[in-house]
Formats: structure tokens, sequence, C-alpha cells
């Protein structure tokens, strides 16, 4: 039998055919590697992975840890970015905290942008950097999703402080803490980045709960914050030289998910599906029918909305 078979030969240049096709930017649907940071909405295992604790009955409207349910995310299944990854064919999706090197994805639950709390933006890049030896992969694509805990510190600081001050200075630090990190990514050789802003955090269960006046706060500071993120990005792009910054838009698409849902085929878009403090009946029957896993994460389904949009601006020219 030769040991080169016309067969192998084929297999071989269907191998190196790939290989040249995955070097070219989102050429098709491959681009070798995501590289994502964040917090519980990209978050695939990291927190458990530091945390070795999971959600229990009775749940709490908002999760302290990741759920076993769907695979230690803080949802029912895969997170926006999984799903993203997979419907690519991008590598690393998975928790680099648990195989570091290997697994490209930081985000971790309860993160925040700004410095001081643990695994904040600035740690999660310089883990990234540290495990990558500083020489990042060309062709990556970049996930920066990362404020919303931020933004809920800014809606509790009013009450400590109604003058608004502290409030003003967490977005601004938030929205630094982004770009700052956005800079040094480019600076070891990152060129594509997904760069999503807030969703409207007016219109999760959590604050909906309590009531009107925290709905018009948390709206306010939800647009307020996208329009700062907005022109630091715009900045960015007209300072870094061979960038490509793709933005999605979540504060509109969770807008346009409550007013159409059956465009996006839910059925319940206001109320959580697990039910808090109660051991019976806690989960729904129907999760995919839901927008909201709990009082402020989406569930497999909602965030399957936000894949299917990040997807698309990709790769749209």
């Amino acid at each position: 039998m030769p040991i080169f078979s016309p067969a192998r030969f084929i297999r071989l240049a269907l191998v190196v055919l790939s290989l040249l096709l995955a070097g070219n930017a989102l050429a098709g649907t491959a681009q070798g590697r995501i590289v994502v940071f964040g917090d519980s909405l990209s978050d695939p295992g990291n927190a458990f992975v530091l945390l070795h604790d999971v959600e229990v009955r009775p749940f709490e409207l908002i999760p302290a840890a990741p759920y076993a349910i769907g695979g230690l995310h803080f949802t029912n299944g895969e997170t926006w970015v999984e799903q993203l990854a997979r419907a690519l064919d991008l590598n690393g999706s998975g928790p680099a905290l648990a195989v570091p090197g290997v697994h490209s994805n930081y985000a971790v639950g309860a993160a925040r942008a700004r410095t001081g709390a643990p695994f904040d933006l600035s740690a999660q890049v310089d883990l990234f950097l540290a495990d990558f030896s500083g020489v990042v992969p060309a062709d990556g694509v970049y996930v920066v999703f990362v404020g919303g805990n931020d933004l809920r510190d800014a809606i509790e600081a009013l009450i400590v402080d109604p003058s608004g001050e502290t409030t003003a200075g967490i977005l601004e630090d938030a929205v630094s803490a982004v770009a700052t990190n956005i800079e040094r990514l480019h600076a070891a050789g990152a060129r594509t980045f997904l760069v999503p802003n807030a969703p409207n955090l007016a219109l999760v269960p959590a604050i909906r709960a309590q009531g009107v006046g925290a709905q018009l706060v948390a709206q306010m500071l939800s647009a307020a914050y996208n329009d700062m993120l907005a022109a630091r990005l715009a900045a960015l792009e007209a300072q870094l030289a061979g960038e490509t910054l793709h933005r999605v838009d979540v504060y509109a698409l969770l807008n346009q998910t409550v007013v159409a849902p059956s465009l996006f085929r839910l059925s319940e878009v206001k109320a959580p599906c697990i039910t808090p403090d109660t051991f019976v009946e806690a989960i729904c029957d129907r999760p995919d029918d839901y927008l909201f896993w709990d009082g402020i994460h989406p569930t497999r389904a909602g965030h399957a909305i936000l894949a299917r949009r990040a997807r698309t601006v990709l790769l749209s020219p």
C-alpha cells in the first residue's frame, strides 16, 4: 500500500485549505480564536472555577453564583458568546480559568469594567496577556462586553449620594476602563474587536420590581453610559491604526425584543423564568418562551437573540 495515497493527499489538501482560509479575517465563517472579556453575561464557567459553588433552590432574584442547570452558567444554557463562537467556528469560548492557554474566555460573573473589583476588566486582560506570553492571536475576535455591573453600582450610588457625582464618576471610570483595555489589546496585536453596549436595565425584572422611579433612573443611566461609550469608541477608531471595531447595540435590541416578543419567538419578556424564594415550581415549564432566566440574566433563548445579532454584525461588510 502506498504511504501517501490519493485519498490521504486530498484530505491533507483540504486541511491546508482550511488553515489558509482561517487566516483571513472572517473569511466565510472561520476566524481562528475568540477572546472574551466581561461579566456574567459572557461567563462560560469561570465563576464556578473560582467559587466552587452553585445556586440551589430557593433561588434568589439576583444570583450570587452560577447555576448547575445548563452547565455552570448564569443562565440555563450556553451564553450568547458561546453560541456565537459555535456558529462562526471560533475556538476558545470555554472558561480560561479552567484551561489557561487553551480556552480564552476570561469573563467572570460580577466583574466590573473599572478597577477595584475582583477580576475586573484590567485583571482579565492581564491574565490573558500572561497566558499567551504577550503574543496575541492575530486572527482573533476580541469581545469586550462589560459595564452592566458598573451601571448597577451607579444606580445604587444615587441612594448614598443624590447629587449624582459618585454615579457620574462610576460611569466615567467604566467607560475609560473599556477604552484603555482596548488600547492595550491593540498595542499587543489585536485588530478585530466586538464591543456590545449596555442593555436597558430598566427592562430587567430586578429593576421592574423596584417600581417606575427605579426604571426611569435605570433607563437614563443606561442611555448615558452608552452615549459615553459610543463617543470613546469613535475616538478610538480614529486613533488606532488597522483596527476593526464592531458594535452591537444591545440597548436597542432589548427594547425591540420587549416591544415585539413574537418576532423573536418569545411569549414572556417581563417576568423571569425562575420564581425566587420557593422550593416548589421554582422554574418555569417552558424556559425557551422566556426572555429572562432570573432578575438580570437572559435565558438561553435570550442569549441566542444576541448571538444572532452579533453574528450579523461581524459578517456584515
